[in-house]
């Protein structure tokens, strides 16, 4: 099995997210999440620009659809989730970066998390503990 694919043929690359503005969106990612602008194009149908977690680590296509794809409606992702190692110092550095954040609430199996929306309404949770979380979802429940 290759380092970073679950399953030796697949990783997750990037996901793809309709936003009014390229721009706000790269700023609110790079400038309060911690991502890193990877690049960025225009062609007649889209202007487009990606956002990553580290060089090849998970991405986030923000795009908005030019031409005549413009008027057409726009789906989007119910929300994003994160798994952060330590959700607390997280937390600190995107109040750091100057957006408020709720407080972190506690999960049955321990699992925390915190939750933000995007300059375009996406929801993105951020948690700390997913192996608990497993566990309990995966166990006999009474």
């Amino acid at each position: 099995m290759s380092a970073g694919h679950a399953n030796g043929n697949i990783d997750i690359w990037h996901v793809a997210h309709p936003v009014a503005d390229v721009d706000r969106s790269v700023d609110f990612y790079c400038s309060h999440l911690g991502f890193d602008l990877v690049g960025r194009d225009e062609d007649p149908t889209m202007t487009q620009a990606f956002v990553s977690l580290g060089k090849r680590g998970f991405a986030i296509e923000l795009f908005t659809p030019l031409g005549d794809d413009a008027d057409k409606p726009r789906r989007s992702a119910d929300h994003l989730a994160f798994e952060a190692v330590d959700l607390d110092a997280y937390r600190e550095s995107v109040i750091a970066s100057g957006l408020p954040v709720p407080a972190i609430e506690v999960f049955p199996g321990g699992m925390k998390h915190f939750a933000l929306h995007d300059p375009d309404g996406l929801r993105l949770d951020f948690f700390q503990g997913r192996d608990g979380f497993e566990a309990y979802i995966s166990g006999p429940r009474a």
